[in-house]
């Protein structure tokens, strides 16, 4: 536990002096609550203080690192790799308590422990879904398999390598598909959210908001928090629509779809914080939670 402060800012370690804050913005399902309303909102010209910067999630964490944006969802591993720049928004996640459907292991074999010496087929879109995978594969079941990051394409994975991690859209569309892959048959299917909770009992929270150290004036004097936390609430108020426009996107059932985004937890409560916490203690290398500090008073 530790009461969180704000770092002391001189001047010239400030980019700029516009109190515009950068928001990084992710188009994919998952965070479809969370960024809806703010982005059209942004887009219309009805939220003044902050300038949106759209794209992917590993895009977001390069370009936090890189000052590119001030304030963004990140990957849990990425926020863990730079707590001591980026600070934790508080009250916002997105979190899986028990099952999530989109952070899935295909497999040939139905029993983790049989990937001992095989080889598993990562994405390339999320560290922090690749570290769960061998939290799980190595440290809970013992197995040892061999690594390779490749394109999220099932049958080519599955082709040549004896499990395949796929995370986000794609993982939603394959996990509901359940089709035959690569002439083989059909492959079995673990959801890592799930496993995680049987094993630790805690959520798994798979990705914050953050923001830059140097950035926290611009990014409270907009008010990006408090607008990220009433656009969730207007998203969970709206989800028939979000799924069905989902749907149409994604070429699955309106109910997937709504289903999906009710397994997701957007907040960041004490008992999120605790499932953070130790994911980051077993996959980031030199990690300290005396380390992470939040963008308000609250002391974790």
């Amino acid at each position: 536990m530790m009461t969180p402060h704000t770092p002391s800012q001189s001047a010239a370690q400030r980019p700029r002096a516009a109190s515009v804050a950068r928001l990084g913005a992710i188009a994919y399902l998952n965070v479809a609550p969370v960024y809806d309303w703010i982005v059209r909102a942004a887009r219309a010209g009805e939220a003044p203080g902050i300038e949106l910067v759209e794209g992917t999630p590993a895009r977001m964490n390069r370009a936090l690192d890189a000052g590119i944006v001030d304030i963004s969802n990140v990957s849990s591993f990425a926020f863990g790799a730079h707590a001591r720049e980026w600070l934790l928004a508080p009250h916002l996640s997105v979190s899986a308590h028990g099952r999530v459907d989109s952070v899935l292991l295909f497999s040939w074999s139905a029993d983790w422990r049989a990937l001992d010496g095989g080889s598993i087929a990562l994405t390339d879109h999320s560290a922090t879904s690749v570290e769960l995978t061998r939290l799980l594969v190595e440290r809970r079941y013992g197995a040892h398999p061999r690594y390779a990051t490749l394109a999220p394409d099932l049958d080519a994975m599955l082709m040549e390598h004896d499990a395949a991690l796929l995370i986000g859209d794609i993982a939603l569309r394959e996990g509901c598909l359940r089709r035959d892959i690569a002439g083989r048959g059909r492959p079995y299917v673990f959801d890592l959210a799930a496993e995680w909770q049987t094993w630790t009992g805690l959520p798994f929270v798979f990705a914050v908001w953050a923001a830059r150290a140097d950035r926290i004036e611009a990014v409270r004097a907009a008010g990006v928090t408090r607008l990220l936390r009433a656009s969730t609430s207007r998203g969970l108020a709206d989800l028939p629509r979000l799924a069905a426009e989902a749907s149409a996107r994604l070429g699955l059932p309106e109910a997937v779809c709504a289903d999906y985004l009710r397994l997701l937890d957007y907040d960041l409560t004490d008992r999120e914080l605790e499932g953070l916490r130790l994911f980051l203690e077993m996959a980031v290398p030199d990690f300290s939670w005396t380390s992470v500090r939040l963008l308000d008073e609250r002391p974790l």
